[in-house]
């Protein structure tokens, strides 16, 4: 009979617990998945094939179409000031110039230039919500050109295919 009178309040006690368990354990919102990596490469040329800077890296979006995130290594080669790296989002190019939304805009800290990436490159990362269509990364660089000071740009646009 005592174990009888065990057997039952164990059940009991299962029960109990099995039904705080399921209450404390409701489910989670679906979260989005990351999509594929796509390749960022960008090289600033200056006058007679001059290199003065490059930056290579990734772009990711969330399968909701809602998110990026981006890893881009950034260094300095033979630019007057290091190079500026810019993020933008829906971007569009009309009249020989980019229009975008800049979130977010990186300068490597002090590089001596003409390291060819050896050692002087600075990783720059992010991730925005925001609704988008396209990121674009910008990278300039500058030198002079005789007596006149010069800016240079190379830039990738990445379509989110979510």
């Amino acid at each position: 009979m005592l174990s009888t009178l065990l057997r039952r309040t164990a059940v009991v006690f299962a029960a109990m617990l099995l039904a705080a368990g399921s209450a404390v354990m409701t489910a989670a919102p679906a979260q989005a998945a990351w999509g594929n990596q796509y390749n960022v490469e960008l090289q600033v040329d200056g006058p007679y094939n001059q290199d003065l800077g490059y930056a290579e890296g990734w772009v990711q979006f969330d399968t909701d179409g809602d998110t990026f995130r981006y890893s881009i290594e950034v260094c300095r080669q033979s630019s007057y000031t290091p190079p500026t790296l810019s993020v933008g989002k829906n971007a569009s190019y009309s009249g020989g110039s980019w229009s975008q939304t800049v979130l977010d805009t990186h300068k490597p800290g002090y590089q001596p230039p003409g390291n060819l990436c050896s050692g002087g490159s600075e990783t720059f990362s992010g991730q925005f919500t925001t609704s988008n269509y396209n990121v674009l990364f910008v990278l300039e660089g500058n030198t002079f050109v005789g007596r006149d000071f010069v800016e240079y740009d190379d830039y990738r646009q990445v379509y989110n295919p979510y």
